[in-house]
């Protein structure tokens, strides 16, 4: 196996965002969208997913102090600039905001919501003379189409020949046992781009745990610790500490995670945990690399057979990848890293994605602890049977079988969770 392509594919689902990737992801793309055009646009027309709808409707954006998807929509054209990314809302002044929303009640934007878990964003922006059109799928920024005024300027929408038998890294088609060799004989040297995401995340858990951010759930079992009704150790760090920093983005703190698979609260959960695990158990930076490593892989293979965006909360996901990787941290082998996360798919792998809002906290907190006992369980060689539910032999059977349950049994969870909301 070539590394370089495994390295290249992980650092593509790495990106720094500011706020929740849903809402920036919809400004970037009418960010992107008005660059098409030489005057501003005086309408916005955008279709959107039911995920992203979801994800978008209720979440905090960053200074603003406010939610919104047509807010969203009204920010990304006063922000729209050449070379804009997923940290597009850093940049938003207050009188942008009061202006984005008088844009809002005016009727500036329109949006049209598609009943599909697919990652789909489409805009059209126009004015009295131009029209720009793009569309963006499958990734927060990965727009795949454009044109103006129905002159075609880039069509990613289908490959050539050649383009598709581009040598690709497909995760899926590999094993945990892959991942676990890959893990233990890769060069540690190569693994440096992983701690900038560990550093950027925890970074993000400390200012969370100064305050009360959304829920503040990190800070509030820092005092219920202190106040002796719960236990102040290395299960209560965790939990505390990988809450407050989703706290804070969900609340529209003012600073950048490191994503992982488009979301930030995935890449919290992928690796908050396992850095304050590898703290209390004084393992080396180089084990904790080569663990979140493994970890990565693991999540990834996951969410590629689950999907990007889909009804099942992908914290569920992550932490089953941290459980793996405090596994490889005690120095478990492939059965018992494998068991690990048969038990967390076991235990909680039925929380379903209401949405992104601020009391994501709570299940990140309780997916970080789940980890944990997923983790020791599996070191103590107590791992569920394939006879329970839709767990399957192997943990990549039990990844298949969750992905069955999303796709199909689980097809219409989004658009209730949106009627829902909605009628609130």
């Amino acid at each position: 196996m070539d590394m370089n392509l495994v390295f290249d594919a992980l650092k593509s689902e790495m990106k720094p965002s500011m706020g929740c990737t849903e809402p920036v992801a919809i400004g970037l793309a009418v960010s992107r969208t008005c660059e098409l055009l030489k005057k501003s646009a005086t309408h916005l027309d955008m279709v959107i997913s039911s995920n992203i709808f979801k994800n978008a409707y209720s979440v905090q954006i960053p200074n603003t102090g406010t939610n919104g998807i047509e807010l969203s929509c009204a920010l990304g054209f006063l922000l729209s600039k050449p070379g804009n990314t997923m940290e597009i809302f850093a940049e938003i002044h207050p009188e942008q905001v009061e202006k984005a929303k008088k844009l809002v009640q005016e009727g500036f934007v329109s949006v049209k919501v598609l009943p599909s878990s697919e990652f789909y964003i489409e805009c059209i922006a126009i004015n009295e003379e131009e029209k720009g059109h793009t569309i963006t799928e499958k990734a927060h920024d990965n727009m795949i189409f454009a044109e103006k005024n129905g002159e075609v300027v880039l069509d990613k929408r289908t490959l050539s020949a050649a383009e598709a038998t581009t040598k690709a890294f497909d995760v899926t088609k590999y094993t945990f046992a892959d991942f676990y060799e890959w893990t233990n004989t890769v060069d540690a040297a190569d693994l440096a781009f992983i701690k900038e995401g560990i550093d950027m995340n925890l970074s993000i858990a400390e200012i969370g745990m100064q305050k009360k951010y959304a829920l503040g759930i990190g800070p509030a079992l820092k005092n219920l610790a202190g106040k002796g009704l719960i236990s102040n150790d290395m299960l209560t760090e965790i939990k505390q500490f990988t809450a407050a920093a989703s706290d804070f983005r969900m609340s529209g703190g003012n600073g950048s995670v490191m994503t992982f698979l488009g979301s930030g609260n995935q890449g919290i959960e992928t690796m908050v945990p396992m850095a304050v695990f590898a703290k209390h158990r004084n393992v080396s930076e180089e084990k904790l690399l080569r663990a979140e490593f493994l970890g990565m892989l693991i999540i990834m293979y996951m969410k590629y057979h689950v999907g990007r965006l889909s009804p099942i909360c992908g914290a569920t996901l992550a932490a089953s990848g941290a459980a793996a990787g405090m596994v490889y941290l005690m120095d478990g082998n492939l059965k018992q890293i494998s068991g690990a996360v048969q038990n967390m798919m076991g235990g909680i792998a039925g929380m379903f994605c209401d949405g992104a809002k601020g009391g994501c906290s709570l299940k990140l907190s309780v997916c970080a602890g789940e980890a944990v006992y997923s983790a020791m369980f599996a070191m103590d060689d107590s791992v569920i049977q394939d006879t329970d539910g839709f767990i399957g032999e192997k943990a990549e059977d039990t990844a298949k079988n969750l992905a069955r349950l999303s796709h199909e049994g689980l097809a219409d969870v989004d658009m209730k969770v949106i009627e829902i909301m909605m009628a609130k």
